[in-house]
């Protein structure tokens, strides 16, 4: 299972928490945001609410007065048309003193204006004193009314003279009944203190702008619609004045939520902030301080471990800590490179006494076999044939002992080999047959000393038999073995094959059983490949059929090791 790097866990737990830190401040400002904003809106829709409310009452109260007059006044407004000139005159004297008084002891209305359209009648009374051209407005206004031309029975907005009003008419039998009041009066009913960054915006049915007070906003256009939304930096808040008719809305534009932040959350957001901030200053001390140096440590390791023995770790750190972890590290590499300098010289000592152990089997193991078949030919009275194999055996001798390289090319193995037959050819004759192909190309390639020789010398100990022929076949080539090109050598006969525990330890399982010498030689040669090439994979055994066994040897083409020892000359 992957270890994971405790610093990089560390810093991943810090990020975490700086997000985690991050997100809960976000969800407090977003939570803080629109608490504050709902105060705020609920702040104005109270203030609209008493303001709105009075400016409601005004107009209720506008048309209370406009329905008196037509209540308490209408034989007056009947006489207006009497065919008598001197009765219309009394009663529009009678109907102009009524609206004074009228509008003296209430001035919610500015002023009202009565005219008849059959008689050209028009009178009017003001609550306050008007200029000559408003006055006149006024009455072509009502006169317009009492044509039908203007819609009656609604509160609208109306401009007449450069002035805008609040006006409502009753029109009827071509009499018209209108009152007056201008928008800046109706719009007074909210005192200037309480204007502070809000805008007040008088709007007909249509959401036509009739006129506004308080903060000027540059897109209000008189008579164009109120073009302005409600978004997260602007508020608008609406009242009903009379319902499809005139409404109050309160906007403020730039909104500064956070100007009503209290204390307690400011210092709590203010907390988050600094924590935020000194967590990146943190994160960023640890990657500096710990993490690059853990980076570089952790590479030179690396690096190291892939066989840069010669490396160290260098650079300057900042902490006392890395600074002694790095130079006691450098110290322990020089101990284990010295160390190991030392173990490889001896293991390599180990090896070659090794080696020389393995030949010291090989060839005395040969050299009993020589003389048992000497002793056994004398007892036979074979005294020709023991001069004829002095003679192969001395030539094998000097083959053996000419040189103490671990390797020789493979036509001296095989001289040597041809020598070995022609000497067992004493012992026994007619009973073996050999046939071996070497290329000419493959000459000189350089195989271990005796290796031939010695799965040779174990065919006539095991497989020779005086009763059948045994037929021994050596096939030098070339073979792809283990991802190189190496030289592989065949030794095949047609004898009994090998037992099965043999075949067993010698293929790679286990080690031989046996204590008492036999087979003695195949293992010492299979010890021998392992300890010249370090690959265990250069040797193959097994039985053939109907009869027989198959060697396969592959040699690469240089050994690992390979030891010389002292020179030995034999002169026979």
């Amino acid at each position: 299972m992957k270890k994971r790097a405790f610093v990089r866990q560390i810093v991943l737990y810090m990020v975490g928490l700086v997000v985690l830190l991050t997100l809960v401040l976000v969800v407090y400002a977003t939570s803080s945001y629109s608490i504050l904003r709902a105060e705020i809106t609920q702040s104005a829709e109270n203030f609209l609410q008493v303001y709105g409310g009075e400016l409601k009452s005004r107009v209720q109260q506008m048309d209370h007065i406009l329905q008196n007059l037509l209540v308490q006044n209408y034989s007056e407004l009947q006489i207006i048309r009497s065919a008598e000139e001197s009765k219309r005159v009394y009663a529009a004297i009678s109907i102009k003193t009524y609206l004074t008084d009228q509008l003296r002891s209430d001035n919610t209305i500015g002023a009202i204006a009565v005219a008849d359209e059959r008689y050209g009648v028009c009178l009017d009374a003001s609550a306050t004193s008007l200029g000559y051209w408003d006055r006149a407005a006024m009455r072509d206004y009502a006169k317009a009314c009492s044509l039908g031309e203007e819609q009656a029975g609604i509160w609208r907005f109306i401009l007449l003279n450069g002035q805008t009003y609040l006006s409502k008419a009753y029109v009827y039998n071509g009499r018209a009944v209108v009152a007056f009041t201008n928008t800046a009066d109706v719009l007074a009913t909210i005192p200037a203190g309480d204007y502070g960054e809000q805008t007040f915006v008088l709007t007909d049915a249509q959401s036509a702008v009739a006129d506004a007070v308080g903060k000027e906003l540059p897109q209000l256009t008189r008579g164009e619609p109120l073009n302005i939304v409600a978004s997260p930096r602007t508020l608008v808040v609406s009242y009903t004045v009379s319902s499809g008719q005139v409404y109050l809305h309160s906007v403020v534009q730039n909104l500064s939520v956070w100007r009503q932040v209290r204390s307690s959350t400011a210092v709590a957001m203010a907390a988050i902030l600094v924590t935020i901030f000194f967590g990146f200053l943190l994160i960023r001390y640890v990657h500096r301080q710990m993490i690059l140096p853990m980076n570089d440590m952790t590479e030179g390791m690396k690096r190291i471990d892939k066989g840069e023995y010669n490396l160290r770790i260098e650079g300057e750190y900042g902490t006392s800590e890395f600074t002694h972890l790095k130079e006691t590290f450098n110290k322990l590499m020089d101990e284990i490179v010295h160390l190991k300098i030392q173990s490889y010289e001896k293991i390599i000592a180990l090896k070659d006494m090794e080696l020389r152990s393995i030949r010291l089997q090989i060839k005395p193991h040969f050299f009993l076999n020589a003389i048992s078949t000497l002793s056994s030919m004398n007892s036979q009275g074979h005294g020709q044939q023991i001069k004829g194999y002095v003679e192969a055996l001395s030539k094998n001798i000097r083959y053996m002992f000419k040189s103490g390289l671990h390797t020789v090319p493979i036509r001296e193995e095989i001289r040597h080999i041809e020598n070995y037959f022609d000497m067992q050819e004493f012992k026994y004759p007619n009973c073996a047959f050999h046939f071996i192909d070497l290329p000419a190309a493959l000459e000189d390639w350089r195989i271990p000393q005796m290796l031939i020789q010695t799965f040779v010398e174990n065919e006539f100990k095991y497989a020779v038999s005086v009763d059948a022929v045994l037929t021994v076949l050596i096939k030098v080539s070339t073979d792809e073995h283990g991802g190189q090109n190496m030289l592989l050598i065949e030794i095949e006969d047609d004898g009994k094959g090998y037992p099965r525990d043999v075949l067993r330890y010698m293929n790679g399982h286990g080690k031989p059983k046996s204590e008492d010498g036999s087979r003695v030689g195949l293992w010492s040669v299979k010890r021998m490949l392992t300890l010249m090439y370090e690959r265990e994979d250069l040797l193959e055994l097994k039985n053939i059929e109907p009869h027989g066994c198959l060697n396969r040897i592959w040699i690469p083409a240089e050994p690992v090791h390979e030891f010389t020892g002292e020179a030995e000359e034999a002169d026979t």
